[in-house]
């Protein structure tokens, strides 16, 4: 089930999602802060697939001009890492995870449907040593320019995470450097 979340335009991170935007043929845009959690079903080496609840926020442009380029704006995400996810990287020794992600997206509008991957950047993040974790990143949604007046939805799905633990040293844990090809749930 999608859910819908209120009006905007561009490309978003904000997932999962419907989000409807209003494209008028003149004025000026205004931000819409849009947010959403939703779980994702992610594969890990050693502990098998696991369930990621990733809170999504960005602050996407309510309203777009025709002809006008939308202004690529930011996104921010933290996910909540499982008990046995912890578990699995202090078992290879981590103390870090950092990585990327990117978030496989959609936007319809009157003009057609295209396709736009959103980008984010996983800074270090210290693995604790039991229990669940959070993990922030942040991206950016590209610019778009629409060419037709009406209605827009972007529709945000599955996830792919590259993800690189490592020592306390920095040096890397016995699993490298591995991606996760999340789908939602």
């Amino acid at each position: 089930m999608r859910k819908v979340i209120a009006a905007a335009s561009s490309s978003a991170v904000v997932a999962g999602t419907a989000v409807t935007a209003l494209l008028a043929g003149a004025g000026t845009g205004a931000a819409a802060p849009a947010s959403l959690t939703l779980n994702y079903s992610c594969p890990f080496p050693l502990i098998g697939t696991q369930t990621l609840q990733i809170a999504l926020s960005a602050d996407i442009p309510a309203t777009a001009t025709v002809g006008q380029p939308v202004p690529a704006f930011d996104v921010k995400t933290v996910s909540t890492v499982p008990s046995t996810a912890t578990q699995g990287l202090s078992l290879v020794g981590a103390a870090t995870v950092e990585g990327s992600a990117a978030a496989a997206s959609t936007v319809t509008a009157p003009q057609g449907t295209l396709p736009v991957t959103v980008p984010a950047t996983i800074p270090p993040t210290p693995v604790p040593s039991s229990g669940s974790f959070q993990v922030t990143a942040t991206g950016s949604a590209p610019s778009m320019t629409f060419t037709k007046a009406g209605t827009a939805t972007i529709t945000v799905g599955d996830i792919k995470l590259t993800l690189h633990p490592k020592k306390a040293d920095g040096t890397d844990t016995g699993l490298g450097t591995f991606d996760s090809q999340c789908t939602q749930v």
